[in-house]
């Protein structure tokens, strides 16, 4: 079914009429992937919506609940993530991590650091004060070592590097378990692992705005994650799977217009 046209003539921004143009915004109820969405927005219109404050966000829910709708559907937001190691290590045991982290969730796209309770991992925000774990020496000789003052993950960071090698970094089961042998002076510490994380939209422009469901983001290992207005959430942004296919709002040419 094609799209559900909701254009209007927009002047907004506009000294006089003869300067404004005709911008269209469009609703497809039609469920497609994201790269499926964004390609049919590309094609018949300019690109997947952008928001960029919480006028446009409000006027987006709008458009979509005069259409009927009151689902998830694809703007033109998306995610890419790559998990890496404090010192850079990407030799044989980077990808130890995979078996390791438990549930990761990136709550409200922010938990972007990790930390080792007992023998589990966790992704949780970065700006969490923490014990941590640096490692001496090099990897293939290392020596970790424990340090009970708390800070940021940033500020751990500096400070093994300072003092020691680096944050630790774990390559094996046997490296994680010498990390839990130091659970009687540390009950929850920072590790060298972080989430690489960076937020782009589909047309380009500058991602400075934010909505984020303040809930669970089940991102898995998934490297690139797309981003939907969830209706049933007061239109706050979720990422999923970009492959799951869901309705979506293209707009036209370059800005927004709405149903007043």
């Amino acid at each position: 079914m094609e799209g559900i046209i909701l254009g209007v003539l927009c002047l907004s921004g506009c000294l006089t009429f003869s300067t404004c143009l005709l911008h269209q915004c469009h609703f497809v109820s039609d469920a497609k992937t994201w790269t499926e969405a964004q390609s049919y927005c590309r094609e018949k219109y300019t690109d997947l919506a952008t928001i960029e404050n919480t006028e446009e966000l409000e006027k987006l829910k709008n458009i979509v609940s005069t259409a009927g709708d009151s689902s998830e559907v694809w703007i033109g937001l998306y995610s890419q993530s790559d998990w890496k190691w404090s010192d850079g290590f990407t030799g044989t045991g980077a990808e130890y991590r995979n078996g390791a982290l438990t549930d990761p969730l990136n709550v409200e796209a922010n938990e972007l650091c990790v930390v080792q309770k007992y023998d589990e991992w966790h992704d949780i925000e970065c700006h969490a004060q923490n014990q941590f774990v640096c490692y001496n020496g090099s990897l293939e000789d290392s020596e970790f070592v424990p340090v009970t003052t708390v800070k940021n993950w940033t500020e751990a960071q500096r400070y093994c590097r300072e003092h020691f090698t680096d944050l630790a970094t774990v390559r094996s089961y046997t490296d994680r378990d010498k990390i839990k042998k130091l659970s009687a002076l540390l009950n929850c510490a920072w590790i060298g692992l972080y989430r690489d994380h960076q937020i782009y939209w589909s047309d380009g422009s500058n991602y400075s705005f934010s909505s984020w469901y303040q809930r669970r983001h089940p991102l898995g290992s998934m490297k690139v994650q797309c981003g939907v207005a969830d209706l049933e959430n007061e239109g706050k942004w979720r990422l999923f799977s970009c492959e799951e296919p869901k309705p979506f709002v293209c707009y036209n040419m370059r800005g927004w217009c709405f149903l007043e």
